[in-house]
């Protein structure tokens, strides 16, 4: 992989600032403007309710990225203690602080206006370089039934379930 490099294809445009972004339950509408070179990638995109959405997160700085061991901090809004939380690998979570600083989010597309995407749901921040689209199709969905999650993420689930009363809470 030596001498790769990534170009980004788009950029995310959002009217919020980062703060409110980060305190967003379930996103914040936005859109994803994909630069005209990459248009012609949006073909065939009208239809699909939901996208998976591949980001730099370029606001992590790099000694960030050395983190290895995280807590859930966003739970802290919920009330716990960040002494509370379990010390989980950086790999079981949705923390921006990773050894490659690569977002993935799935967001809903309202609507498409040429190069522009309308989308509801976004987790990232005004100016994330976006690196790739994918639709969210059947195949990449986990049959509830069948989906396995470890014990201490199960407990942190339905805590915040109970604390917040949401159906699917965010952790």
């Amino acid at each position: 992989m030596a001498g790769a490099s990534l170009k980004p294809v788009g950029v995310v445009r959002v009217r919020f600032g980062d703060e409110e972004v980060k305190r967003s339950e379930e996103g914040v509408p936005g859109v994803i403007e994909i630069f005209d070179e990459f248009g012609g990638g949006l073909d065939g995109i009208d239809g699909f309710s939901h996208l998976i959405i591949i980001s730099y997160l370029h606001k992590v700085s790099e000694d960030q990225g050395r983190v290895l061991k995280v807590r859930h901090r966003r739970l802290t809004k919920y009330g716990f203690k960040l002494e509370e939380l379990p010390e989980v690998g950086v790999f079981c979570t949705d923390s921006p602080h990773r050894p490659n600083p690569i977002g993935l989010t799935i967001v809903r597309l309202v609507r498409r206006d040429s190069r522009l995407l309308y989308v509801e749901n976004l987790d990232l921040f005004d100016g994330t370089p976006v690196l790739d689209i994918k639709p969210y199709t059947p195949d990449r969905c986990v049959e509830r039934d069948k989906l396995k999650l470890p014990e201490w993420f199960s407990r942190l689930y339905n805590e915040v379930r109970s604390r917040t009363k949401a159906e699917r809470p965010v952790v």
